[in-house]
């Protein structure tokens, strides 16, 4: 501010000079600033020039600043009248401006929500229709004398407002109409009246306000807070909206909020719905790309669903951007013969969580709902009246889901008993209490600074106890109506007679999410396993993640390679067999020392890490992290609660949203412990005819 220009705008009005200190100009100054960019302020000057401001002020804002200083009438109309220049030209930064609101948030919530003036006031972030043919001649004579058409018929709603600084307020929104093109702009995008999309605008960065739903906002810091509190913390959406709730919105603005305000309290859906839309914000936003979403979409998750599946499919395989990672931990890079070899170490393993699928083996048809068992495939869905006992095709009876065989009514009825059981209430509450590690990222100590003889160093670098398979904590939390087959062995018979039998009462999800980590604990990318994890899915996943020989890691982990070994030897498909030549397939140093057998001369011959002299260092250590999957599974693992009741889409992006979050905190990581991290040319890796390195 120029403080000579205000001493000088004082000496020229001494109503004013008497009234308003020092302090009470500065404060004049920053609420005009706060004001200046809603439509109260903004629509009195003209669109061409913006630096002019109004003669006037319109009456609920001079009002608003008559009682914010509690002077006459004739006094507010002098400050105006004598600052306006000053006010007008002052432009604070962001972070200023933010602080101003902090600052003078309560003479809004006290003055301004009764006059319509908001917290917040949004408008769009143009004067003028965007659409180059709406543009009007300026004069008839001179054709190619061309000036923007102006947006009118503002329009204002009340929204809620949630930020980190201020917590839940109140604020507006207005939006204009364009009559020539019938556009209606809106403060995050635009919509042609006979329109079915919404556009949002291309901006230089997300805005700073999303309108998640409608007439509902939340800030880009917000929601910021909520996606590192789930990478981090694997905060569920619950309890994300119920820590906001409790702790960030301030207890000495809430006396002064308007009672009858539609709603100031968040909900996991508010917050899922503010992750979601963000993170697609951001994404097209770093592609340098428009969001369009369907404008007259049933509901908010059907107008973010197909965005969301564009974004699955382009990180499918090769889409997340850390898959052409490299990096001390993970690469090893020496020369032979005068050739330069880069070396390069990754492992997969299955994460036991999974989304709702069709009950049907191996079938990747979407659910239309949640709730339904079968795809829409005719002959899938015909299925739905069948027997729930694993392969009877048989009828069953309208209230019942088995058919009128004996053995099958009586599994039934001993499915509900054991529903109702104490001793399986309290299994259940075991399996669904999510295990949660203490630390999202792995632990620094890799195993390369393991000596050999020491399998224990392996284990305590994945941060994790390697429970036995069996373990309710490694295989999630479903209960035994929903998701899996149960087995059950038939009361009625006796114990020399029994036969068991499979049911599947309730919906099936699919087997496991199967992780492609780099040693140094990159995510590279991500696969859904419907029906198992068999070597050839393995296999399968691996050429879809590394699609040519020279994307392919020379150094392959699984805790299966053996089985995948062998597979491959007897492979009729040249091609892939082929593909894996050259490429070692070593089992991890914990799995192959204490889950395979010492017996097995072919795992031994051909999957013993110690086989390759090239995974241990000259001073008898190892030389990758063989347990970086098992690390990363312990994290991943913590969001198995947060997804299991999302749709394919939503699960999908989630999970992938997360990898991406921790793939750049881990590279921040990396680079701040001196490991060089890096990326190879995509275009090196993607190109068909070239070879391993």
């Amino acid at each position: 501010m120029d403080f000579a220009q205000i001493c000088k705008a004082l000496d020229n009005c001494p109503l004013v000079a008497s009234t308003f200190t020092h302090a009470d100009v500065v404060k004049y100054i920053e609420i005009i600033a706060l004001l200046k960019p809603t439509p109260a302020l903004e629509y009195l000057t003209p669109s061409h020039l913006p630096s002019i401001p109004p003669e006037t002020l319109p009456a609920n804002v001079h009002e608003f600043m008559r009682a914010c200083f509690d002077v006459p009438d004739e006094t507010a109309k002098w400050a105006w009248e004598i600052f306006r220049e000053i006010a007008w030209a002052f432009s604070p930064n962001p972070e200023e401006q933010a602080a101003n609101r902090l600052k003078h948030v309560k003479l809004f919530l006290v003055h301004g929500i009764p006059l319509n003036i908001g917290v917040y006031s949004l408008s769009p972030p143009t004067r003028v229709c965007l659409d180059p043919d709406c543009c009007r001649v300026r004069h008839t004579r001179d054709q190619t004398d061309l000036i923007d058409r102006e947006l009118v018929e503002a329009t204002s709603h009340p929204i809620s407002v949630f930020t980190l600084d201020l917590g839940a307020v109140p604020g507006f929104s207005t939006s204009t109409y364009c009559r020539n093109c019938h556009t209606r702009y809106y403060p995050n995008y635009y919509v042609h009246s006979k329109a079915t999309t919404r556009t949002y605008y291309y901006q230089t960065q997300v805005p700073e306000l999303v309108e998640s739903s409608k007439h509902f906002y939340t800030s880009a810091k917000l929601c910021e807070l909520f996606t590192n509190m789930m990478v981090s913390a694997w905060t569920s959406g619950t309890n994300c909206a119920r820590i906001y709730n409790t702790s960030i919105t301030q207890a000495t603005l809430e006396p002064l909020l308007p009672h009858d305000w539609p709603n100031l309290k968040i909900d996991t859906e508010d917050v899922f719905n503010s992750f979601f839309l963000y993170a697609l914000l951001l994404d097209h936003h770093e592609r340098n790309d428009i969001l369009q979403l369907r404008h007259d979409a049933p509901s908010h998750a059907e107008r973010l669903r197909p965005a969301l599946e564009a974004r699955n499919s382009r990180m499918a395989g090769t889409g997340q951007e850390e898959w052409n990672h490299y990096c001390d931990l993970c690469c090893w890079i020496y020369e032979e013969d005068g050739v330069w070899y880069a070396l390069r170490s990754a492992i997969s393993d299955g994460d036991t969580m999974g989304h709702y699928s069709c009950n049907v083996q191996d079938c990747q048809n979407r659910l239309r709902s949640k709730r339904d068992k079968f795809c829409a495939d005719p002959l899938h869905h015909a299925m739905q009246s069948q027997c729930s006992i694993v392969d009877c095709t048989a009828e069953a009876p309208t209230g019942f889901r088995t058919c009128n065989d004996p053995d099958h009514r009586a599994m039934e009825l001993h499915h509900y008993q054991r529903g109702t059981a104490m001793f399986q209430l309290k299994e259940r509450l075991q399996r669904a209490k999510g295990f949660a590690p203490s630390n999202a990222f792995p632990n620094p100590t890799m195993p390369a600074t393991s000596r050999l003889s020491t399998s224990q160093d392996e284990i305590t670098a994945t941060g994790v106890n390697l429970l036995p398979d069996n373990s309710p904590q490694l295989n999630g939390g479903d209960d035994e109506s929903d998701g899996e087959e149960v087995e059950y062995t038939c009361p009625s018979k006796s114990g020399q007679g029994n036969r068991k039998l499979c049911a599947r009462f309730g919906r099936r999800r699919t087997h496991n999410e199967q992780l492609g980590v780099y040693s140094c604990g990159i995510v590279a990318g991500r696969a859904t396993f419907f029906g198992s994890e068999a070597p050839n899915g393995v296999v399968e996943f691996w050429m879809k993640l590394f699609p040519t020989r020279a994307s392919l890691p020379r150094v392959l982990w699984h805790d299966n390679n053996c089985s995948i070994v062998k597979m491959l030897r007897k492979d009729l498909d040249d091609t892939r067999r082929k593909f894996f030549e050259g490429v070692a397939l070593p089992v991890d140093v914990f799995h192959f020392k204490c889950k395979h057998k010492e017996g097995d001369v072919d795992c031994g011959a051909n999957c013993n890490p110690y086989g390759w002299p090239e995974l241990r260092t000259s001073d008898g250590k190892w030389r990758f992290n063989s347990s970086a999957a098992e690390q990363t599974n312990a994290w991943f693992g913590g969001f198995h609660s947060v997804v299991r009741e999302m749709t394919v889409e939503r699960y999908n992006f989630f999970l992938d949203e997360m990898i991406k979050r921790r793939n750049r905190s881990l590279v921040d990581d990396l680079r701040r412990r001196g490991k060089n991290p890096g990326k190879i040319p995509r275009e090196a890796l993607l190109a068909e005819d070239a070879e391993l390195v």
